[in-house]
């Protein structure tokens, strides 16, 4: 596969321009040593398929590490050579807010969303996807992390794309999605779709509360071919291009590649139980030892979801301890407009995560994992891309 990094990689423009922060000159260096033998891999997969399914490709890396970047990149260069891909999340699997808050009843000690995902659901998507036929549509789940003070939720609704049409319905304080329809296809609603859109939460825009219905009554919501959004409701018309609630994804193009990605996307039951008795970030105390097992054991469950995962890149970050740091740079722009959390907090919300799945344990067994993860991509304190290694290689020089 031919790219010419001088005239090809005007493709990446629109990346560029949402990401300054990307050094052009290191990107060109990541490009030959990194995304593009990445690519001819899966491409090669692909090609070696005896049927038409997609490949789906897991990507694991801690908070921070870039994996977002790197997928929308990636997506970018398949896209060149002529393939075409889609990308979701497991944070799209959350269960949903009324379910945390059942289990928080049970188990107290759940104070975030961590290990807490609709396997389910997650395995339902992943095949629709991977089994595809051309002509046909799949909504595809998402997570919407700000709604409930930031506890979120997955919401009945989708985000339409042009030639797409809703029906939405205001019920119980909420707007929910009754009818979904993609150029005069009607698509049936997956079951546990989610909540409403709660209205007291104010997620849609002020332009577009003031056209929704009384309770009972309708509104029509369009995707339009510029990219924007319609709301048709009480004789008038609100056109969006942002600021909308996180909805369902219809995908209506087979993707030859899915791109599922993760902050412990693959981690897998470990077997040795005094690996927590260690000294680590986040496990120092008994109680936290003591639920980071208990969540151990809870991750034999996504073995099915991880055994329909194609091939593994995971993102090792030696200096795990960096994924605070990180949080605390991107915390600091939101800080200077009186939100965001401040750097106690920061360090409570990355804990929370690692007394789940530690990067020390799961994830450096993952980057060890010969049988399951196909390529490891060091990641250096700067975001840099330092090398790419077989989990033999990372066993031998990251230990």
């Amino acid at each position: 596969m031919e790219f010419d990094s001088e005239k090809d990689s005007a493709i990446f423009e629109e990346i560029f321009k949402r990401r300054p922060e990307i050094d052009l000159a290191k990107f060109k260096t990541d490009l030959q040593k990194y995304y593009l033998p990445y690519v001819d891999r899966l491409v090669t997969l692909k090609k070696g398929r005896s049927d038409d399914r997609g490949i789906i490709v897991g990507v694991s890396a801690i908070q921070g590490a870039g994996k977002t970047t790197q997928g929308e990149i990636l997506e970018k260069l398949l896209a060149h050579f002529g393939y075409g891909s889609v990308s979701l999340s497991i944070d799209d699997h959350y269960i949903t807010h009324e379910e945390l808050s059942q289990l928080r009843q049970k188990d107290p000690r759940y104070i975030r969303r961590g290990v807490t995902h609709d396997l389910k659901l997650a395995v339902g998507n992943l095949r629709a996807l991977q089994n595809m036929s051309p002509g046909s549509l799949v909504l595809v789940a998402e997570y919407d992390k700000g709604a409930h003070a930031g506890d979120g939720d997955r919401f009945a609704w989708v985000v339409p794309p042009a030639g797409a049409s809703l029906v939405m319905v205001r019920e119980a304080g909420g707007m929910k999605l009754r009818e979904v329809v993609y150029r005069d296809q009607r698509i049936p609603t997956p079951e546990n779709m989610g909540a409403a859109i709660p209205l007291e939460e104010h997620l849609f825009p002020a332009e577009v509360e003031k056209i929704l219905p009384d309770e009972g009554g309708e509104i029509r919501v369009f995707g339009r071919d510029d990219g924007n959004v319609c709301f048709v409701g009480r004789d008038k018309v609100v056109v969006l291009s942002s600021s909308l609630p996180r909805g369902w994804q219809l995908v209506w193009r087979k993707p030859d590649f899915i791109f599922y990605d993760g902050w412990m996307l693959g981690a897998r039951k470990v077997e040795d139980g005094s690996v927590f008795d260690q000294s680590l970030p986040a496990l120092e105390t008994p109680e936290a030892k003591q639920f980071a097992r208990d969540i151990n054991e809870k991750l034999a469950d996504y073995e099915e979801l991880w055994s329909l995962v194609d091939f593994l890149n995971v993102l090792y970050v030696p200096h795990y301890e960096m994924a605070i740091t990180w949080r605390d740079d991107a915390e600091k722009v939101l800080r200077e407009k009186g939100e965001g959390m401040n750097p106690e907090q920061i360090k409570e919300f990355v804990y929370y995560f690692w007394r789940s799945v530690h990067p020390a344990i799961h994830i450096k067994s993952l980057a060890h994992d010969e049988g399951h993860t196909a390529q490891v991509a060091i990641i250096g304190d700067d975001h840099s891309i330092v090398e790419v290694l077989s989990p033999a290689q990372v066993r031998e020089k990251y230990p």
